[in-house]
């Protein structure tokens, strides 16, 4: 049990490394998910099972907080394969801009019920 309580630590420490997108809430930040996932995993005692799992998972997200793909493979581009910039596709993400798009589909749903009993 000793390992378990000092690898759920350390992958912990390093996600809080990891900032939290406020635009994201809800569920959707892949951070929040992340800690939620790992902390049920520590209760249902996965960190004892299967510790070569944990280990990887450690090393892993050391690598995504660190940023060290991005470091090492300099990208010359700024936009992505969508023509957008990464400021750009945050901000399609964002709550505030997938509940203005939720709110065009209903109206284009209820112009087109409107249109059917109109015919």
């Amino acid at each position: 049990m000793a390992y378990a309580a000092g690898a759920y630590k350390r992958i912990i420490n390093v996600l809080e490394k990891w900032p939290l997108d406020k635009n994201k809430s809800g569920g959707r930040d892949y951070r929040e998910f992340l800690e939620k996932y790992i902390t049920q995993a520590y209760k249902d005692n996965q960190f004892e099972k299967n510790y070569k799992y944990w280990d990887q998972q450690y090393i892993s997200l050391q690598k995504l907080v660190s940023n060290s793909n991005k470091n090492k493979y300099k990208r010359s581009l700024t936009s992505s394969a969508t023509t957008l910039t990464a400021e750009q596709c945050n901000e399609v993400l964002s709550n505030q801009f997938l509940e203005e798009l939720r709110k065009e589909e209903q109206k284009s749903f209820f112009r087109k019920l409107i249109s059917i009993r109109s015919e």
